[in-house]
Formats: structure tokens, sequence, C-alpha cells
């Protein structure tokens, strides 16, 4: 099992891309303090809305409108809730986890944007189990990274589609996001398996998210494999010791 996730190689970052991780940092901490804030809010609203539910007076419209108000406000305070958990970390502390809860958790928190953008996401779980001994929010950061990549690699389609498989392989356990974007081409495959090989930095960090992830996926003993389907698309593995 392995221990404590250490720091990535170190690498020389310019001002701006400095700037922009010490700002995210800074929102990191601010994020859980307005969703502790906001939660507050929610339960008064919740709990007010169960109480108008039991009063005989309301008619059936009124007590259709109440239930849509109690069941949007418990969906809200769970995305708060898987918000501010991913947002606070956990110190690179490694826990049994299961994958697949895990990519749920992380689709759930960008589905107001992949609904939006009419991208279609299908999870699929292939011989079971699925646990792993892990950092929970930095392999969750691994799936909102190769998420946002296909997200990105999509918007400029309306038929967009991502289809995770979670599986166990021998004593591994794989999670694979593969999407019907226009490929990845390039280095990129050499890129992730090297962490002194940076990848030039765009706006927002740009470019960066899937060489983190392979940083990661080494720390847990484990790896990230890209690929390009047959046809069009990009797949993106990751593989980590099963429990």
């Amino acid at each position: 099992m392995p221990g404590p996730l250490s720091g990535p190689t170190s690498t020389t970052l310019d001002a701006e891309a400095l700037l922009e991780i010490n700002r995210l940092r800074l929102v990191a901490r601010v994020v859980s303090n307005v969703a502790h804030d906001i939660n507050n809010a929610l339960q008064v609203i919740g709990g007010s809305a169960e109480l108008l539910s039991v009063r005989s007076e309301m008619g059936e419209a009124e007590q259709r409108r109440i239930h849509t108000i109690s069941a949007q406000t418990g969906r809200a305070a769970m995305a708060l809730d898987r918000l501010s958990a991913y947002s606070r970390g956990d110190r690179a502390a490694l826990q049994v986890v299961d994958l697949s809860e895990l990519a749920e958790t992380a689709v759930a928190l960008r589905d107001y944007t992949l609904h939006g953008a009419r991208v279609a996401v299908t999870i699929e779980r292939a011989a079971p189990p699925y646990r792993a001994s892990v950092s929970r929010s930095r392999i969750l950061q691994v799936f909102l990274n190769v998420l946002l990549n296909a997200e990105e690699a999509l918007k400029n389609r309306r038929d967009g589609t991502i289809h995770i498989m979670v599986a166990r392989s021998g004593a591994d356990c794989e999670v694979s996001f593969e999407d019907n974007g226009p490929g990845i081409g390039g280095d990129a495959p050499c890129r992730l398996n090297d962490p002194e090989r940076l990848p030039p930095l765009g706006p927002g960090l740009s470019g960066i998210g899937l060489w983190v992830s392979a940083w990661i996926a080494a720390q847990h003993h484990g790896r990230l494999e890209i690929a390009a389907p047959a046809g069009s698309g990009t797949s993106v593995t990751l593989v980590v010791p099963g429990v």
C-alpha cells in the first residue's frame, strides 16, 4: 500500500501561472465557507416546504410546487456538499474508495454544464469490485480533469458522448473515459509519461490537466493511458492497484 503522497517534481512556472495557482487556492478556501452558509439557507427553505406540504388547505397545484421546491432544495444541498468536500481536499490521505462512486460524483459536479452542452454521459460497470486505496480528492481531481478535457473536445458538437467504463482487471482497477470528439494527437502520450516535461500553459493553465492527472496516477503506483479509438475520439484510462 502506498504511503502519503508527496508533492510533484519541481518545475519552473511563469508568474502568470503562479498567480493563477494562488487564486485557485484562495477560491478553494473560500468555497467551503460560502457553501456552508448557502446550505444553512437551503435547510430553512427545505424545512419550510416540508411544513407547508402537510397543510390540508393546499390544493393539488400548490402541493406539486412545494414538492418541486423540496426536491430541488435537496438536490442543491447535495451538490454543495460534494463541492465543499472536494474544495477542502484530504491532504493526500489514503482511504479505501469505490471508484465507481467517485466517477458518479465527478459527473454530478459537471452535470449542469454537460446537460447544457447536450453531452450524453453513460457509466458502465464490469467485473467488480472497484475499490482502491487512494487519495479521494486527488483521484476525483483526475476524473474532473479528464471530463473537462472531453467537454472541451465536444464543445462544437451537438451529439457529444462520454462513455465511462469502470472495471477490475486482475489486481488493478480501471476507469476509462471515452469521448467521440476529434481526438488527441501530437506528443501528448509522451508528455504524460514524463513528469519533467510540463506542457505549454495556455489561459487558465489549460494543457496542464492530463499532465497533473498522470502524475497523480504515478503517485498511486498506477498510470494514465491515452489512446485514440477506431474512428474518432479519445480514450483516457486511469489504472490503479485495487484492494
